[in-house]
C-alpha cells in the first residue's frame, strides 16, 4: 500500500474558497472506536490548525484516493509534575527539583475503521514519532508524550511503541512519555 503524509495546512492552503470541500474529505473519516478522535477531525482540526494551536497530519492512502488512513495533532505543551519522583524529574529535566516541563504532545492520533487490520497503529505512531524528531531538531524539545484514558488496550499499545508512564493528570487521564 502507498501511503503518503499530508499537512491540514497545505490542505487549507490549496482549498482556499472551496473549504466546504475539504470539510468533506474530513468528513469521510471514521473511528467508531473512539468518536472524539473523530469528531476533532471533523468540527476542530480546522480550526486549530488555522489559529496555530495544533499541527495536523494526514496519513493518507495513494492508491485508494487519497482515503485517510489515520492522522495525528502535535502541540509544544507545558506539563506540571504532580507526584513524580526526583530521578524522574532530573532524568526529564536535568532538575530534579523541577515542577513543570515542556513537552511534544501527541493531542490527537487515530486510525480510520477501514484500515484496522490493514494498518497498524503503530505505523501512524512511528511517523508521528518521525515528525517529532524533526520539531526536537529544530527547537530541542525531546520529550513526546500522551495523554490517555486508561484502558489496557491503549495502556498496551503505548507501552509496547515504547513509551512509559509518568503520572496520572489532573484531568484523569494517564500521561506517557518517549524520548526522541
Amino acid at each position: 500500500m502507498e501511503m503518503q503524509v499530508t499537512s491540514l495546512d497545505s490542505l487549507i492552503e490549496s482549498a482556499k474558497g472551496r473549504e466546504d470541500v475539504l470539510k468533506e474529505y474530513l468528513l469521510s473519516f471514521r473511528c467508531e472506536v473512539n468518536k472524539d478522535v473523530e469528531s476533532f477531525l471533523h468540527n476542530k482540526a480546522i480550526d486549530n490548525e488555522k489559529r496555530s494551536i495544533t499541527r495536523t497530519s494526514l496519513v493518507v492512502d495513494d492508491e485508494n484516493n487519497s482515503e485517510i488512513i489515520g492522522f495525528f495533532t502535535l502541540m509544544v505543551k507545558p506539563f506540571h509534575f504532580t507526584n513524580v519522583s526526583g530521578t524522574t524529574r532530573q532524568k526529564l529535566t536535568g532538575n530534579k527539583k523541577a515542577t513543570i516541563f515542556n513537552t511534544i504532545l501527541i493531542a490527537q492520533f487515530g486510525r480510520a475503521d477501514f484500515y484496522k487490520g490493514k494498518v497498524a497503529g503503530s505505523l501512524i505512531l512511528d511517523i508521528a514519532l518521525e515528525h517529532c524528531k524533526l520539531i526536537n531538531k529544530l527547537v530541542a524539545i525531546r520529550i513526546v508524550s500522551v495523554e490517555y484514558e486508561e484502558n489496557e488496550q491503549l495502556s498496551s499499545f503505548y507501552e509496547n511503541n515504547g513509551f512509559k508512564v509518568i503520572q496520572k493528570n489532573e484531568n484523569g487521564l494517564a500521561m506517557s512519555y518517549i524520548r526522541v
